[in-house]
């Protein structure tokens, strides 16, 4: 991987620190079910908000690591995400998970009540998993000693 600069480091960190932060906020809602998604606005706001910051969140992140190895950014999210994982930036099975996740940005957009239930109960249930895994990984990138002081 081609070191970060100063200014790709920083909005990466940052970018983490917030997702790290909207996940603990989401586990509020672990035991959520469909009956009080559906019945609840403000509680279906709050879920669907917080899982499009984690993945716009991600997709950023994705998208700096790609510029940053001088990678043509790929036309779609998902797409985006298996090049992480072709060109070595990122573990393929969690680029592929991620890859997965990544679609619920659009369903949340576009799809009714009972279709974005059965893939944002999924989201609860696997995707902060993912997502740390993700957020570890590109750490791991990041020099503890940055090059550029």
């Amino acid at each position: 991987m081609t070191p970060l600069n100063k200014e790709q480091a920083e909005s990466i960190i940052r970018r983490i620190a917030f997702i790290e932060e909207e996940l603990k906020d989401l586990g509020e809602y672990s035991d959520l079910d469909f009956k009080r998604y559906s019945t609840q606005k403000k509680v279906r706001r709050e879920v669907e908000r917080i899982i499009e910051n984690v993945l716009n969140a991600s997709i950023d992140i994705a998208k700096i690591l790609l510029a940053g190895e001088d990678v043509e950014v790929p036309a779609t999210y998902r797409e985006a995400f298996e090049k992480l994982g072709e060109k070595g930036l990122l573990a393929e099975e969690v680029a592929g998970q991620i890859a997965d996740l990544v679609r619920l940005r659009n369903v949340l957009a576009h799809q009714y009540l009972d279709l974005k239930w059965e893939t944002i109960h999924k989201f609860i249930e696997k995707g902060p998993q993912a997502i740390r895994e993700f957020g570890r990984s590109i750490n791991e990138r990041i020099p503890a000693e940055p090059p550029w002081e």
